[in-house]
């Protein structure tokens, strides 16, 4: 493992597997806390919001690696930060409700149109991520099938499929690699549900 210059995705990895990860661990508060921070505090958090946010993103990780859950086409800082705005959004989102109910006060509604947006925004890049990951003709194809509802015969058509069970078929492939992208990121999946 590399000390000075920090530790390649491989190296955390196999250093929580063999159970010697405090310097791995050291290393990512020190890469992806200062993000994070800077996310939270940019969001109206606060610096041990940002502390907590992150050990529990951490936490995740690390239970993901153990449970030999955590897909590896994940780079590790950035699926720490996701996990972590995925976290502090959810916590955001508790605390104006907890807010609503003990003093209604005007702000809110605008503290929640902010917050609705904001949500938004982030479901809309993971969307576009996740659909990112899958290839540009799974893509095509399941935005085809799912957002704009077009029939098998017609997608066959556009995307030049021999006939269509061929289109079908690969619809049900492409899905299927979608639902096993979601799997593997339980953050994702729990903002995309929301």
């Amino acid at each position: 493992m590399s000390k000075e210059q920090g530790f390649s995705d491989s190296d955390i990895i196999q250093a929580i597997k063999l159970g010697d990860d405090n310097r791995a661990i050291a290393w990512l508060y020190k890469k992806v806390l200062p993000k994070v921070r800077h996310f939270v505090l940019s969001n109206s958090g606060d610096a041990d919001e940002a502390n907590d946010i992150f050990q529990d993103a951490v936490i995740i990780f690390y239970k993901q690696v153990k449970l030999e859950k955590f897909n590896p086409q994940f780079e590790i800082a950035g699926f720490i930060y996701s996990v972590s705005r995925n976290l502090y959004i959810n916590y955001v989102k508790r605390k104006n409700r907890q807010t609503e109910l003990s003093d209604a006060h005007h702000e809110t509604a605008s503290d929640d149109n902010l917050l609705e947006g904001m949500i938004t925004r982030e479901r809309e890049k993971n969307v576009n991520d996740l659909l990112g990951m899958l290839g540009e003709r799974c893509r095509e194809l399941l935005v085809y099938s799912v957002f704009q509802k077009l029939s098998m015969k017609e997608i066959a058509e556009k995307m030049g499929f021999s006939n269509e069970h061929s289109a079908k078929t690969r619809n049900y492939k492409c899905k299927q690699n979608l639902i096993g992208l979601i799997e593997n990121n339980p953050s994702l999946a729990a903002l995309l549900k929301k």
